[in-house]
């Protein structure tokens, strides 16, 4: 049966306005909730069709986000956020990628990346704050419900949370390559969570710098940990953004060895780890290989599988210096017979007693950043 309702709306600033939708089952376009949020969007107070006044707590304030979730290239993540009135507008982001010591943290103050294990701090020419992966909290449902209105790629609809048994409001968002939904909280119609049900094409995202695929936990208004987003006044400040990147509890120890035959061990047991698909060790040796997320490892052990990864890995020069950086002249095979010139690019750092080699990046494709 088809149900009609009337919604009016009262407000000292707006003119009395009435809105009609017709309900053809739960699951549609544009839900009653949605329709009532409109009155909240605007600051009304809705009557219904039977008169009854339904008095609507305004949006909350939101002063600080914590999120977890993760993200297409960089893998799962936390990140919390500050802000000064506008909720679409964070004031200051810190960004971590879960079980990495690597962090970013913008403030009006400058935006640098710090390493929580040796105090690095390299100042960055990306500034997060402004970024499309960062929600717009406050206008988040205000723009679905106006989408919803525009184009049937958008729906908004009420569910239940299978944990909690409880009601909220989904909006389902649907396009050729990707569908994705956000679950909203009814009382304050701020997002709570977030996920990709479909994508059809996930290389189109990972050729972005930070992309959400999912996001498992959203907290309003939680305290940060103290000092979360200020530069350690112990901090070592770095000349590039790879130098923070680098710590005493990984790459090759060299003590002993000229620069030449650590260049050329450091080669050899990447190479290995590289036919052998020893991650902990690549992404050890290696920065490069911090940057691939869980799918793409995911990728390459099924390519191992059907013997079309790497198995070949030859050193065809003799190691040589540019400036403070090393190269050793390689070329790399796979099992389907494609080959690849290579040439590794090597840096040396003196921490905790210790010279440490890493390979930050290649002739070919410059330094990981």
């Amino acid at each position: 049966m088809v149900q009609e309702k009337v919604i009016k709306a009262k407000s000292t600033e707006f003119e009395p306005c009435v809105w009609r939708i017709i309900m053809k089952s739960k699951v549609m376009k544009l839900a009653t909730a949605a329709v009532v949020i409109i009155a909240v969007v605007l600051g009304l107070t809705a009557i219904l069709d039977d008169g009854t006044t339904v008095t609507i707590e305004a949006i909350k304030d939101v002063n600080t986000v914590y999120m977890a979730g993760e993200f297409y290239k960089q893998g799962k993540f936390e990140c919390w956020m500050k802000f000064d009135g506008d909720p679409d507008k964070p004031t200051h982001v810190w960004l971590g990628r879960i079980g990495h010591n690597m962090c970013k943290i913008c403030s009006p103050a400058g935006v640098f990346g710090l390493n929580k294990r040796t105090k690095a701090v390299h100042f960055a020419r990306r500034d997060e704050r402004g970024k499309d992966w960062i929600i717009k909290f406050r206008s988040f449902f205000k723009d679905a419900v106006r989408k919803a209105q525009e184009t049937d790629s958008v729906q908004i609809y009420d569910e239940t949370d299978p944990n909690s048994q409880k009601e909220l409001i989904a909006v389902h968002i649907k396009t050729q390559k990707r569908e994705q939904k956000f679950w909203v909280n009814p009382e304050n119609k701020l997002p709570i969570r977030f996920a990709t049900l479909r994508d059809e094409a996930p290389m189109e995202m990972l050729k972005k710098t930070l992309a959400l695929k999912n996001v498992g936990l959203i907290l309003y208004n939680e305290e940060p940990p103290g000092g979360i987003f200020d530069m350690p006044k112990d901090a070592l400040v770095v000349e590039e953004e790879v130098d923070a990147m680098v710590d005493p509890d990984s790459g090759l120890i060299i003590d002993g060895m000229s620069h030449e035959q650590a260049c050329l061990e450091i080669v050899r047991l990447t190479a290995k780890a590289l036919i052998e698909l020893d991650i902990p060790r690549l992404k050890s040796l290696d920065l490069f290989f911090r940057l691939y997320s869980p799918d793409i490892w995911e990728r390459i052990r099924e390519m191992k599988a059907a013997g079309q990864w790497v198995n070949e890995f030859t050193v065809t020069g003799n190691p040589y210096q540019e400036g403070e950086l090393w190269f050793v002249p390689c070329v790399v095979k796979t099992g389907n017979g494609k080959s690849e010139v290579n040439t590794p690019m090597i840096k040396f750092y003196d921490m905790e007693g210790h010279t440490h080699a890493f390979i930050i990046g290649s002739k070919e494709k410059g330094v990981v950043d």
